[in-house]
């Protein structure tokens, strides 16, 4: 792979200079300098290196005023941005503390504020039977606040199907502008009225997910009738009412073809959405087996043949929308797995994970505060991984009552670290 041509993409060329041409852009660099400044390691070139390393890979997309470089990270400009990079555990060596991946707290959380859901998907993550209901509004709120007061710089919400309760807005309303905010959403329920709602209280992005160009085969994917009519008119609703629009896939291996992913780049482009993001399925819920399926799960041949097909659509954008891919961001040639320590998640019940996949409970937010959990997570995550540790342990975990708790997951994530760090920190590092 061309490493020029992958570290800063030909199209975001551009969008590079009316983006350093902005008065705001000056602003948000002085501030940055100004963290950063009191690291003996910082010198102030190193912001161009931080923005280098953010856009390898990817097409920079315009998005009304602002602009998303990846939408795993907050758009410029947000306060939330400058949250995502300084998040570090020390004010005197926050640009260490960012190339080192050390931080107070992890930088995102996906937060499942429902188990109900009506679409039977088997790679779906959230099969866990919960023993307990739902977080109330007022328990959701009082996390939201937690979470932005201890750093957290983008705030996911999920399911189930997170449009399932009404009261969705109110807990969005809870976050101010330190967090970028994103849910997903099989399309169902997403009207016009509910995609101007959800904008109004404060949503900057929303994902709808789209597994197959075709109708017939997206609806056996997920389960039910109707279900690619439904996600079409979703991506619709949410670009018309102003929102960034993710149209997210779950590719099995048997679908990983150019035609098959170059018809689903122009079918989201078609429809409106701003960006396609491409998923690889993980051995957990009803995929958990005791052997991994070669017509589902990828080998690295197939990530690396991902990879090419995604850095061409993304010189393409006369064709394709912007394409992003969860193997790419959090492989080894990006941010890599930062399960428990970049990363979080929180069950419909209140359990602190890792990530959605990782089933290892750590506390809970009704039982203790946030902070404490974070700080028992974070004290055995060690460094993010050049792998996905949630499809390295899942045959450890087959069979196994889940999620595992206490001592047992103190001691079993952190034999999943790797010793190298992924690109993203070793280019800060260097």
């Amino acid at each position: 792979m061309n490493k020029k041509g992958e570290t800063m993409l030909s199209p975001n060329q551009d969008l590079l200079k009316e983006i350093t041409a902005q008065p705001w852009c000056r602003e948000l660099a002085i501030r940055l300098d100004e963290l950063f400044r009191n690291d003996p390691a910082y010198r102030g070139r190193k912001l161009l290196r931080i923005l280098k390393a953010l856009a390898r890979g990817e097409r920079i997309a315009r998005w009304g005023d602002r602009y998303v470089i990846s939408s795993l990270c907050p758009p410029l400009p947000s306060r939330a941005f400058t949250t995502f990079l300084t998040g570090g555990s020390h004010p005197d060596a926050l640009f260490s503390d960012l190339a080192y991946a050390r931080r107070g707290s992890p930088a995102s959380v996906n937060v499942s504020i429902t188990q109900r859901c009506f679409y039977h998907c088997d790679h779906c993550g959230a099969t866990l039977p919960e023993s307990g209901d739902d977080l109330t509004t007022a328990q959701w709120v009082q996390v939201i606040h937690e979470l932005q007061d201890l750093g957290l710089a983008y705030i996911s919400f999920s399911g189930g199907e997170p449009l399932l309760r009404n009261d969705m807005e109110e807990i969005l309303r809870a976050a101010d502008d330190r967090s970028a905010t994103q849910t997903f959403t099989n399309g169902r329920l997403l009207t016009r009225q509910r995609a101007q709602s959800l904008k109004e209280a404060g949503l900057s992005y929303l994902g709808v997910s789209l597994d197959s160009p075709d109708a017939e085969k997206h609806d056996d994917f997920r389960g039910a009738p109707k279900a690619f009519e439904h996600a079409i008119e979703a991506i619709h609703n949410a670009r018309e009412a102003g929102l960034y629009t993710i149209v997210s896939s779950v590719i099995f291996r048997k679908n990983l073809s150019q035609d098959n992913l170059h018809r689903l780049f122009r079918l989201a482009r078609e429809h409106g959405a701003h960006e396609v993001r491409v998923h690889q399925p993980i051995p957990r819920g009803r995929l958990a087996a005791p052997q991994e399926d070669p017509k589902i799960f990828w080998t690295r041949k197939d990530m690396a043949k991902l990879y090419r097909i995604q850095m061409a659509a993304n010189r393409d954008p006369e064709n394709f929308p912007k394409v992003s891919s969860f193997p790419y961001s959090e492989g080894p040639c990006k941010f890599g797995c930062g399960a428990g320590l970049i990363h979080s998640y929180i069950s419909p019940t209140g359990d602190v994970w890792p990530c959605d996949f990782v089933p290892l409970a750590f506390g809970n937010v009704l039982k203790e505060p946030l902070k404490e959990v974070y700080k028992r997570m974070l004290n055995v995550a060690g460094h993010p991984a050049t792998a996905c540790r949630a499809r390295k342990m899942a045959v450890r975990l087959n069979d196994r009552e889940l999620p595992l708790s206490g001592e047992e997951a103190l001691a079993l994530f952190p034999q999943y670290q790797t010793q190298a760090y992924p690109r993203f920190f070793k280019t800060l590092q260097s």
